[in-house]
């Protein structure tokens, strides 16, 4: 192994050899995919079936999703803590085998308070196997190419939504309800053994540097933990923020209330877009095809976004990606018609996605990549919130039979999470400032 001085002295070698950090990238992309694009996206070919072979209703299988986001506080919380100490690898190795378990079982439940305990421990372990635990590989080894990296992480779950739910729906036609829970599982346990021989925590451990040719990404990073109030610690160890630290700093509750409020939203009219559609009159193949091509839409959106933020300030780039997400939303309130779902699936699906992808990207541009873990594990709780997201859905359509008031809430949630946002302070650079009160 070639320690950093030797790699640094030999540049050309250095630019001709691909940047290890790109593999990263793809497995995170990967287990993105397969974990929060399973969780969060293939539902939309189960929910339908699932209402009618167990005799549920919608509202009490939103009550599901909702307790797995509880458990995925918790899990955020643990698995920040695992992630900052012993790196990724591990857990996206078992946390996979964990979340395919569980998914496959689901198939088995037919108590639908069963159907909420395995759903649980599906949450659990898709908390571990991507979220910030993938977002926290990607963010180690770049700071330049911060945005693009976790643009193309991240979007691994929107291309899941694009892909999953149509596949699902084929097997479960082809084979029934359990085939489908099995076949995923299957797919889902697959990330173990690739995280383990892929990932590595950072590029340091193998004699190189952020991004492939890190000096100014180095310095860049040096002056974002000097403007959290820290100075440089070196690459042992992410900068000391503690939890009462954090509740001091501002920032971080704007970012983290901005991002639950908007999130709530996301969660809750992705995981059932389809049967959505279907209600206001589009037949079922039109109403997967328009809810996977916003999908599509969400994954270049999470690139082009989080590219954004390389280029121009991340507060910038969020708020106007925030306000485009609420226009979206109140298309779902106009009369419909073929054109308007097109044109909701163009402004909202695109402005969606950012909302994944720029969350790591501005946690890490306010508090620095080193501090990224601790940070995040901490703000993730906050995030939290956007499980009211499930029930504000399941409510709106039993008790009025239409998804329209949960519309109308979850566009008030993003203007206020513009507001937030744009109170955010930033530097010279353009960069936020965290404001860490002693």
């Amino acid at each position: 192994m070639k320690n950093t001085t030797s790699a640094l002295s030999h540049p050309d070698d250095v630019r001709k050899a691909r940047f290890y950090g790109w593999y990263i990238v793809l497995m995170a992309c990967i287990a993105n995919f397969l974990g929060s694009g399973t969780v969060f996206y293939a539902f939309n070919a189960f929910l339908e079936p699932l209402s009618a072979a167990r005799g549920w209703t919608r509202a009490q299988i939103n009550i599901a999703p909702m307790l797995g986001y509880m458990v995925n506080i918790g899990g955020v919380f643990f698995f920040g803590t695992i992630v900052a100490r012993f790196g990724p690898r591990i857990l996206m190795a078992t946390a996979s085998l964990l979340t395919a378990t569980a998914f496959a079982a689901l198939g088995f439940c037919r108590d639908i308070l069963l159907f909420y305990a395995v759903f649980m421990i599906l949450f659990l372990g898709v908390s571990g196997m991507s979220g910030v635990v993938t977002a926290t590989a990607v963010n180690n080894w770049f700071v330049r190419k911060r945005g693009t990296a976790l643009g193309i992480a991240t979007a691994g779950v929107s291309l899941a939504g694009f892909i999953l739910p149509r596949a699902a729906l084929a097997i479960i036609d082809a084979g029934g309800l359990l085939s489908a829970f099995l076949w995923i599982a299957a797919a889902i346990g697959m990330v173990s053994p690739l995280s383990w021989l892929v990932v590595r925590r950072r590029p340091e451990d193998m004699g190189l540097l952020p991004d492939g040719d890190a000096a100014t990404a180095v310095a860049d990073d040096a002056a974002a933990a000097n403007r959290a109030g820290h100075a440089p610690q070196g690459d042992a160890l992410p900068p000391h923020w503690t939890f009462s630290m954090a509740v001091r700093s501002p920032a971080f509750w704007r970012i983290g209330l901005a991002y639950g409020l908007c999130m709530a939203s996301v969660l809750g009219v992705m995981f059932q877009l389809k049967p959505r559609f279907s209600d206001v009159g589009f037949d079922g193949k039109t109403a997967m095809n328009l809810m996977a091509a916003t999908a599509l839409a969400g994954a270049a959106g999470k690139y082009l976004w989080a590219r954004l933020c390389d280029r121009f300030p991340a507060r910038n780039v969020v708020a106007t990606l925030i306000t485009l997400n609420a226009a979206g939303l109140g298309l779902l309130l106009v009369p419909h018609s073929l054109a308007t779902a097109i044109l909701f699936v163009v402004i909202y699906g695109f402005s969606m996605g950012g909302v994944v992808s720029t969350q790591p990207v501005l946690i890490a541009a306010t508090f620095g990549r080193l501090a990224f873990p601790t940070i995040a594990r901490y703000i993730w709780v906050v995030v939290g919130l956007n499980c009211i997201g499930y029930p504000i859905m399941g409510g709106s359509f039993g008790m009025t039979g239409s998804y329209g008031a949960a519309y109308s809430i979850f566009i008030a949630f993003n203007i206020v999470a513009v507001c937030l946002i744009a109170s955010l302070k930033m530097d010279a650079k353009g960069n936020p400032i965290p404001e860490k009160k002693d």
